[in-house]
């Protein structure tokens, strides 16, 4: 919204224990233009991709092409723009390496409760990049945020965190609000 901070959602992604930790970083945005960029709040406003061009020092703006650069759904001012409360979702994980048990915490993602109940999710995806996911519904993630969701198969939280195939002795999730 043109009359609120800005803010950056990524992922921050580095090699730990034999694999790649990820946590979800939120900074602000200081400085930048508001047609620039896409909105949440105004699905109509696509913002602009910025490409480097073969003139040195000349930079070409356009609207984004892909249809999954930018979000397609109904405006989410009443959802984002009423957050009644938010809940820090943190994975805990350990695994033996070279017979040693080794393991980690992190705040891998937000849930985002609006004042009528809805659940939105903001996670951070391990991999290259910088990628962090918002599911402006939580679906089949809902069992990070409540374990005792009904089970749905592949959906467990290792394979929802991305650990799927990993050799892990135990990922467990704890939710807490902020």
């Amino acid at each position: 919204m043109a009359d609120k901070q800005a803010v950056r959602v990524s992922s921050f992604v580095v090699p730990a224990f034999g694999r790649e930790l990820c946590r979800l970083r939120i900074e602000p945005v200081q400085s930048y233009r508001p047609e620039s960029l896409g909105s949440f709040f105004e699905p109509s406003r696509r913002g602009l991709i910025y490409s480097m061009t073969g003139e040195r020092g000349r930079v070409d703006a356009r609207p984004p092409v892909e249809p999954s650069w930018s979000y397609q759904g109904p405006p989410l001012d009443g959802r984002l723009g009423r957050v009644a409360q938010v809940l820090v979702v943190t994975e805990s994980v350990s695994r033996l390496l070279e017979g040693v048990e080794v393991g980690w915490h992190a705040a891998r993602g937000l849930a985002l409760i609006s004042a009528d109940g809805q659940e939105s999710l903001l996670l951070a995806e391990p991999g290259p990049g910088d990628n962090a996911a918002f599911l402006p519904s939580v679906g089949i993630y809902r069992r990070l945020l409540d374990p005792s969701a009904p089970a749905v198969p592949g959906a467990s939280a290792a394979e929802l965190l991305g650990y799927g195939d990993a050799e892990l002795d135990t990922v467990s999730v704890m939710v807490q609000p902020l």
